[in-house]
């Protein structure tokens, strides 16, 4: 076992215990990513050198609105020999990011896909076409400085959706061309974006959460 993994807590209990503020960053080769990505409880993410640990709980609000927007993409995307879609197990790898490997919340892969392959049984997704997140609290600094510029750099990506989990907001950024995007904000129920012509209801990704009450924000 390398220093690395040692050093670091494996199991989501170990990381509630820490003293830090989440996410940790540990210095580490890819190889220990790897290696961490295979043992530990949690969804890490590698970054400029360095594994970001962060515990895979998420609140009520979270979930719901991940499995809401998940649920309407497979709509879209219904046609199985076409697409896959991702949860949050799935990562994904952008070389031009500096061999980045995110777990965002969800994404969409258009078959054939192509994968980065670090050795066998150890890969991530190459060429989603649809990216999501649900920004929380804990996430939402790395979510939009460090995640955000690197998902623009995928190669064929269409979509990038950043639903927030504390307010009724949603970003929907579409490719318009090389580095070109469209970025809209929609913060009424009402309002709707659509993909490959489908719409979605912002009203939608919301039913049944509720800003008013307490929400534990320990997680995603």
């Amino acid at each position: 076992m390398s220093t690395v993994i040692a050093a670091m807590p494996l199991t989501n209990e170990e990381l509630s215990k820490t003293d830090e503020p989440l996410p940790l960053r540990y210095p580490a080769s890819e190889a220990e990513y790897w290696s961490v990505a295979q043992e530990a409880e949690y969804r890490a993410d590698y970054y400029r050198g360095e594994i970001i640990a962060s515990m895979s709980y998420e609140s009520e609000d979270h979930a719901a609105i991940a499995s809401r927007l998940n649920f309407y993409l497979q709509q879209i995307f219904f046609d199985f020999k076409a697409y896959r879609i991702g949860n949050s197990n799935r990562p994904v790898c952008i070389p031009t990011c500096g061999n980045a490997i995110f777990n965002p919340d969800g994404s969409v892969i258009q078959l054939p896909a192509r994968f980065y392959e670090y050795q066998k049984g150890m890969r991530a997704d190459l060429t989603p076409i649809v990216v999501f997140e649900v920004l929380s609290p804990s996430t939402r600094v790395r979510d939009l400085g460090e995640k955000l510029p690197c998902y623009k750099q995928i190669e064929g990506i269409e979509h990038i959706l950043y639903v927030d989990g504390a307010t009724v907001k949603v970003h929907h950024m579409q490719r318009q061309g090389d580095n070109q995007w469209l970025e809209t904000v929609y913060t009424e129920r009402e309002e709707h974006f659509e993909i490959n012509g489908k719409p979605i209801k912002i009203g939608d990704l919301y039913a049944g959460v509720d800003f008013e009450k307490p929400e534990d924000q320990s997680g995603k």
